[in-house]
C-alpha cells in the first residue's frame, strides 16, 4: 500500500473528474484521478463540438487535447488503473486496484453513465463466480477452470495472471488484436449470451458453443459504481446524490453523466467543480 494520503482521489477522468481535479489543485489540495482507460475519451471521439462556451465549433480532439494540457500543466497525477473498490474507513477511503492499495480523504466518483451487467446472467452471479478483478479473486479458483471476456488488450495482464493459478483459462477477447497474453491461455472466438448456475457459476454460454467453468472474469475499463463502493444508493441508471453531491455513503461524492441527465459537457464541468468545493468544505472543517 502507498504511504500517501491523498486530499481527494477522483475515479474517471473524463470532463467531470478533470474539473474536480483542476479546483481541487487551486485550493492547495493533494489530489489524484485513476482513470483505466484514455482521459476524456468521449470529447476525443466527437468530430466537433459546439455548445460548449468560448468554443463555436472546435473538434473534439482538440478540446480533449486542451483538458488534458490543463491537468498537465497542473501536475496532477493520473494512476493508469481500475479502481475495483472502495472502502470508507473513518475518515478516509481505502481504493483497491489491481495492483495497488491507496488511500484519499475524500472520493469523488466521475465514472459516466452507470454501467448495467451487459450479460444475460451477470448481475445473478456477482460476488459468486462472476468478478470484474482477476487479480482480487483469482486466487479463489485456484486449479479450476475459469472464462475471461475482456473488452481491451490492456487486460491481458490480468489474464496472463490467472493463467499462473487456474487449471485452464479461457479468454474471449472483445477486440481486435492481441498483444502480450500468455502461450497457456485458450483463446475462444465468440460473443458471450449468458452466465449461467446453480448456487454458483457452472457454464458460459457463446454465440460459438458452451464454457463449463467455476467462474467468470469480465473485464472492462470500469467497475459498476455499485460493486466498486458497498452500500453505494443508485436512482436508476445513476448514483444517487444529494443538493451537496454527496453519494448514499459518507465522504463519497459524484459528479457529471453517473450522477444524472442531461449527459452534457457544460454539466458535468459544472459539478465537478461543485462537487470539489463541497468535498473541500468538508475536509477544511
Amino acid at each position: 500500500m502507498t504511504e500517501e494520503v491523498y486530499d481527494l482521489a477522483i475515479v474517471g477522468g473524463g470532463p467531470a473528474g478533470m474539473s474536480a481535479a483542476v479546483n481541487a489543485r487551486a485550493r492547495n489540495k493533494d489530489v489524484v484521478i485513476f482513470e483505466s482507460g484514455q482521459l476524456v475519451s468521449k470529447v476525443d471521439i466527437s468530430p466537433h463540438i459546439r455548445n460548449y462556451l468560448g468554443f463555436s465549433d472546435i473538434t473534439g480532439p482538440e478540446l480533449a487535447e486542451k483538458f488534458i494540457s490543463h491537468i498537465e500543466d497542473e501536475n496532477i497525477p493520473v494512476i493508469n488503473e481500475k479502481v475495483v473498490k472502495a472502502y470508507p474507513m473513518g475518515d478516509k477511503v481505502m481504493l483497491t486496484t489491481n495492483s495497488e492499495n491507496y488511500e484519499a480523504k475524500k472520493l469523488i466518483l466521475t465514472v459516466g453513465v452507470n454501467q448495467k451487467a451487459e450479460i444475460d446472467g451477470e448481475a445473478d452471479y456477482v460476488g459468486k463466480g462472476v468478478s470484474y478483478c482477476a487479480t482480487c479473486d483469482g486466487k479463489l479458483y485456484e486449479g479450476q477452470d475459469v472464462i475471461v471476456i475482456s473488452e481491451s488488450a490492456h487486460h491481458e495482464e490480468e489474464a496472463n495472471f490467472l493463467a499462473d493459478v487456474c487449471d485452464t483459462v479461457y479468454y474471449v477477447p472483445q477486440y481486435d488484436e492481441i498483444e502480450h497474453l500468455d502461450d497457456r491461455i485458450d483463446i475462444i472466438e465468440g460473443n458471450p449470451e449468458e452466465i449461467k448456475g446453480e448456487d454458483t457459476v457452472n457454464k458460459v454460454q457463446l454465440d460459438t458453443g458452451e464454457y463449463e467453468v467455476a467462474a467468470a472474469f469480465i473485464l472492462r475499463d470500469s467497475v459498476p459504481p455499485s460493486e466498486v463502493v458497498p452500500g453505494l444508493e443508485l436512482d436508476g441508471l445513476h448514483i444517487k446524490i444529494d443538493e451537496n453531491y454527496e453519494t448514499s455513503v459518507d465522504g463519497v461524492y459524484a459528479a457529471g453523466d453517473c450522477a444524472g441527465e442531461p449527459w452534457q459537457l457544460a454539466k458535468a464541468v459544472g459539478e465537478g467543480q461543485l462537487a470539489a468545493l463541497k468535498a473541500i468544505r468538508e475536509l477544511d472543517k
